[in-house]
């Protein structure tokens, strides 16, 4: 999807667009140009989910994600003509998202200057702490923002003040919990929720554990566990 951008994410996690509202709209970004108003068939979009992941979502989850682009702005000037079958203007990302003005992020920066220090004199500073404590958050902030990305990427969507908690992990704990919820996701309506729990309980490590005792496992050991239960069964059934 080379129309796809970085604010469409921000967009899409702002709103807390579901994975199928992202998905259909990174389908629309190729089907039309954006700010043009033209017919679209949402079986189409269907066929095209079947084809790349082998099968279809509900029709009832593809209307509620083009509810849901309608309802924030993503779809306008909407005339419904089937259940299926619509005619609407695909906004562009600078309508949803307009440019900050040169004026407004010149401000932005002042305000983040450090009263009485001179920007122009980085030798005011007579220790270290401020520029280390700043580069320590930096890099923090930039590990957060992978997690959040790869989880975007994986459909589960975290505005960033939910998102404090990923800080206690490490980035390959994140990537290894995103591994167990991609294998478990059908089963999964809650994405965020089940996450969280999944990487505070460690679910992932507990599953490569078990996966590491049903390789040691061999033919004589399944004998042996079923020559021990039939003994307790025929304990428990013996007759006094």
């Amino acid at each position: 999807m080379t129309n796809w951008t970085r604010k469409h994410n921000k967009f899409s996690v702002q709103n807390r667009l579901t994975p199928t509202a992202r998905e259909l709209w990174q389908w629309l970004l190729d089907e039309i140009p954006s700010g043009n108003n033209e017919i679209i068939d949402l079986r189409d979009f269907n066929k095209w989910v079947k084809r790349t992941r082998g099968f279809p979502h509900d029709p009832k989850t593809v209307k509620s994600a083009a509810q849901q682009l309608r309802d924030k702005g993503v779809l306008t000037n909407a005339k419904r003509y089937t259940a299926y079958v619509w005619k609407w203007t695909l906004q562009p990302i600078c309508v949803l998202i307009p440019p900050v003005s040169p004026q407004r992020e010149k401000k932005s920066v002042s305000q983040l200057q450090i009263p009485g220090l001179d920007p122009s004199t980085p030798q005011s500073v007579e220790d270290g702490d401020i520029t280390t404590t700043t580069d320590l958050t930096d890099s923090q902030s930039r590990e957060l923002e992978q997690k959040l990305d790869a989880c975007r990427t994986a459909g589960i969507y975290y505005q960033p003040k939910d998102a404090k908690f990923l800080r206690n992990f490490s980035l390959h704990e994140v990537l290894k919990a995103i591994l167990y919820f991609l294998f478990n996701r059908e089963a999964v309506n809650k994405p965020e929720g089940w996450f969280r729990v999944c990487l505070e309980d460690n679910w992932a490590g507990k599953e490569e554990q078990r996966q590491q005792l049903r390789n040691q496992w061999s033919t004589e050991n399944l004998f042996e566990a079923i020559h021990h239960c039939n003994q307790i069964m025929g304990r428990v059934l013996q007759p006094e």
